[in-house]
């Protein structure tokens, strides 16, 4: 009775809220344990890999696909929680900062990239951070001492170990 009144009394008002069109902000591409990765987020994994480049050769081989990167890397970010073995100290973090702010010619270059993918320089840390717990994880957890990470050689390690941690997270794919 009340959801009936209540309808009644709206019936010819004009809407609160106006939507001129409704467009997609962003599309999901997986859902990864409980993380998602959207297509905005492969796009600035694009962007941003041009100014930081990963010490580990694993991550940056040619031949491995960006999208699978992009679901192993959060897979990998996510079994490293916050454990604080992994976790880089701050001067690392702002050391990578400034490594990625210095392969900007100037710096007006680098913040019309910040602004182009509406972040700032606390974000930006945060997400370089993510990518120091990672390539901190594989270092320890990874590596076998078969091959220093930072070799070539460790690629084909790297591949298998991957392949084995991939079966124990559910990846799901968006339709």
């Amino acid at each position: 009775m009340l959801l009936s009144l209540l309808v009644l009394s709206l019936v010819g008002r004009e809407p609160l809220i106006r939507i001129a069109s409704a467009e997609p902000v962003d599309r999901l591409l997986y859902a990864v344990g409980d993380r998602i990765i959207t297509a905005g987020d492969l796009a600035f994994d694009v962007d941003i890999d041009a100014h930081d480049a990963c010490p580990i050769p694993a991550l940056e081989a040619p031949d491995y696909p960006r999208e699978q990167r992009l679901v192993d890397l959060t897979i990998i970010r996510a079994l490293a929680s916050d454990t604080v073995i992994y976790r880089p100290t701050a001067d690392e973090v702002e050391a990578r900062w400034e490594r990625v702010r210095a392969t900007w010619a100037r710096p007006e270059d680098f913040e019309a990239f910040m602004a182009r993918w509406g972040i700032d320089g606390e974000s930006l840390r945060g997400y370089l951070y993510s990518r120091l717990v990672v390539e901190h994880y594989i270092r320890r957890v990874a590596g076998t001492g078969d091959a220093p990470v930072e070799s070539a050689a460790f690629v084909p390690i790297y591949q298998r170990w991957i392949t084995d941690i991939r079966t124990r997270v559910p990846v799901r794919t968006a339709p």
